[in-house]
């Protein structure tokens, strides 16, 4: 057992003690296996004084709720003391929900040498573990876990922050060791949610959905970890070339909710969905629209088509939306996915038309097309006055001996 499981990281008013459940093998597939794997049933519980039941998942969760609760915000100001116990607790979280991972993929991954592992050993929890540094390896090169050198980086500072706490005292900016705490918390929560999630059976992954939507209450009061989730999100949908379709979030109101984005566990009925990288709520993206889309008909009762998207006509144009490539709010369709900062209405049919492309035109491009052109007046040809050449209407003509005729006889 690692040093961090055997030593007291909890406050000196309370004792927590971490009790592993039995391991029941089963023969059955392997994908079988690694699912019951994170689902250790504790013993039948005896009749007298309450029982300990925290199998390794809801162990990690209940960390994560002491490191929560110490860095609210909102409760009271974040004393050294509390960063403190947040340190211990966010450690502790970390090596329990590693061993979780580890135990899907093999059982005797857990183990500090895998070659002398023993299902007794694993059984009593009289086992030596896997340290921190020996799971982090393990994660990436056999269960394929992505980890970036960042964030190994922040996983090695934060054990070394909690062996200095834990061991022989510790002096530091309080404030240092809080941002430091962040980068892991907001690693933690993302690491439970695409790797320890697809392995819970339904009623154990229903229960830790269930607590992570109580700690996500608390996440968002903790300046540390919003700052350092939020720089993080924000690199990432810039690389990945997806901030125009990125929007505000219902459920946190940050603009951090990627469209046509699966949850890390899509539901059983599929569909498109949109999923928020910052609180993890995840939205049908039919039933998003409509939060977005204005009025079908006005106070005099007629039909407003400012919910028509000008370029796929589809009814889905969302308007006020929030989008990450914008400084202020646009309007947004949500089947192609088009920015549209200004409309205005077709005089002809009164749909919306996108101004920044046709300019503050009366006609729609179809309405032109169909329009009547205005009849062609018949050509006349133009009158010539004889003036024009020279001639006098009212003179008489010239007499015969002064014409430029020829006379009888004259040679030409």
């Amino acid at each position: 057992m690692s040093d961090s499981e055997g030593a007291a990281t909890t406050e000196p008013s309370k004792t927590a003690t971490t009790t592993p459940g039995e391991i029941v093998p089963k023969q059955d597939s392997r994908r079988a296996r690694q699912m019951r794997r994170l689902q250790l049933p504790a013993p039948p519980r005896p009749s007298g004084p309450p029982q300990l039941d925290f199998p390794p998942v809801k162990n990690g969760l209940d960390y994560l709720a002491s490191v929560v609760k110490h860095l609210d915000e909102t409760e009271s100001e974040v004393s050294p003391s509390d960063v403190k116990y947040a340190v211990l607790h966010l450690q502790a979280a970390v090596e329990v929900l590693f061993k979780a991972r580890l135990l899907a993929e093999h059982w005797t991954l857990v183990f500090t040498h895998p070659g002398d592992a023993t299902r007794k050993a694993l059984d009593d929890a009289t086992l030596k573990s896997v340290t921190p540094e020996q799971a982090v390896t393990r994660l990436q090169n056999i269960a394929g876990v992505e980890i970036s050198d960042k964030e190994a980086m922040a996983l090695k500072r934060l054990a070394t922050d909690r062996n200095k706490l834990q061991h022989f005292g510790f002096t530091d900016n309080a404030r240092a060791v809080e941002a430091r705490a962040g980068e892991v918390l907001d690693f933690l929560i993302r690491f439970i949610d695409t790797e320890l999630q697809p392995y819970l059976e339904p009623a154990d992954r229903l229960e830790t959905e269930l607590g992570l939507k109580n700690l996500r209450e608390g996440l968002g009061n903790i300046n540390a970890y919003v700052q350092q989730r939020m720089n993080r999100i924000g690199s990432e949908l810039r690389k990945q070339g997806v901030e125009s379709t990125t929007i505000e979030c219902p459920a946190c109101e940050n603009v951090t909710l990627v469209l046509d984005e699966d949850p890390p566990v899509p539901p059983a009925g599929g569909g498109a969905y949109a999923t928020c990288r910052f609180c993890s709520s995840f939205f049908e993206l039919g039933d998003l629209a409509m939060r977005w889309l204005p009025p079908l008909w006005d106070a005099q009762g007629g039909f407003v088509y400012t919910h028509i998207c000008p370029w796929c006509d589809a009814e889905a144009l969302g308007t006020d939306v929030r989008v990450r490539s914008e400084s202020e709010p646009v309007y947004f369709c949500f089947a192609c996915s088009r920015i549209i900062k200004e409309i205005a209405p077709c005089d002809g049919c009164g749909k919306s038309m996108d101004v920044s492309v046709w300019g503050a035109v009366p006609l729609c491009q179809p309405c032109e097309d169909a329009r009547e052109p205005d009849p062609e007046p018949e050509y006349e040809l133009p009158y010539e006055d004889p003036a024009d050449y020279g001639f006098d209407e009212g003179a008489k003509p010239p007499a015969y001996e002064n014409s430029w005729f020829l006379k009888e006889g004259d040679k030409a």
